[in-house]
């Protein structure tokens, strides 16, 4: 990676967070009650899921989340399959595409109300391709702690330089991760999974760099280590023709997004889509007022694709 590029070449931004603060996301999410519905499935063997009244009195009505198949919906947060049956005090999240973890750690403090008052704890895992950004969300985040109000909820953030385009380096760094988290009271068969994944506007530059097969094998590999929900914000297509004319104008070198080499890319939400259905999850949409396919948008006009595990190879 060179440093002229500033990040248009692999997604890299130095101050990404200064024009996409973590609030932007975490308040559409929040509003079109995502976030609760992520919660309340999260918590299932908590003792005490009494805080999350007041998640469900912030939904607007118009706007109700539900699975995106023919089948009866499953109420928010019922365990699917007996997916989640086992209790696990350990919420594992993990964060592709992490850049200095600020998001990562929103995400984390989000996640934490829906232990508040329960014996479980949120430990997450970002991960991303630059290791400055990295070296800086650790030192950001060594020994975070958040409070909220009577309780303080530590994260114990790992974040990690990894290239997400190889399958080893992907695999390893998750596989570490859970090697250094093993609580002795819990059984690692099935082996230990993360409870959610997100993948906020990283799977372009997996694309650019990659090809179809890459980010298809990518996509791959984050549902093979997700267990419940995972949350993407793809960037579509006309991202990667912008990505050039940034470059153009900084007189660097372009890269080749043609839909001749991409052929996914035109049809980029909708590819994504195939791939992760394909690996045992449903969508879960909004009803009412969320686009023409009730498709949930940010602000930058990037839909937030939330996925739920339907089935899973216990092998």
């Amino acid at each position: 990676m060179e440093a002229e590029d500033k990040g248009h070449r692999h997604g890299n931004f130095p101050n990404y967070y200064s024009f996409h603060p973590p609030q932007n996301r975490l308040h559409i999410l929040e509003q079109c009650g995502l976030i609760a519905y992520i919660r309340r499935g999260l918590i299932v063997g908590a003792d005490d899921v009494s805080e999350l009244g007041e998640d469900r009195a912030g939904t607007s009505p118009r706007k109700k989340a539900r699975l995106d198949d023919n089948a009866s919906c499953v109420a928010a947060g019922e365990a699917t399959n007996d997916l989640m049956a086992e209790k696990d005090d350990i919420i594992y999240y993990c964060d592709l595409g992490c850049n200095e973890g600020d998001l990562t750690m929103a995400m984390a403090a989000s996640l934490g109300k829906a232990v508040h008052n329960s014996e479980h704890t949120v430990r997450c895992l970002g991960l991303d391709i630059d290791a400055t950004l990295v070296q800086r969300a650790s030192e950001k985040n060594s020994h975070k702690h958040v409070d909220d109000k009577s309780d303080t909820q530590k994260f114990m953030p790992v974040f990690k330089d990894c290239n997400l385009c190889s399958n080893d380096e992907h695999n390893n760094a998750c596989s570490s991760f859970f090697s250094n988290t093993t609580n002795t009271h819990q059984e690692i068969i099935p082996r230990k999974m993360f409870f959610l994944t997100t993948i906020f506007s990283t799977t372009m530059w997996i694309h650019i760099h990659a090809g179809d097969d890459g980010l298809t094998k990518f996509l791959e590999r984050a549902c093979g280590w997700t267990k419940k929900y995972l949350l993407i914000e793809p960037q579509h297509s006309g991202c990667y023709r912008k990505a050039n004319v940034r470059l153009r104008k900084m007189k660097r070198p372009e890269i080749d997004v043609s839909s001749e080499r991409l052929k996914m890319r035109n049809d980029i939400e909708n590819e994504i889509d195939q791939v992760v259905t394909g690996c045992g999850f449903r969508r879960v949409k909004l009803d009412g007022e969320a686009g023409e396919h009730g498709d949930l948008k940010t602000a930058w006009n990037r839909t937030l694709q939330l996925y739920e595990r339907t089935e899973i190879d216990e092998d």
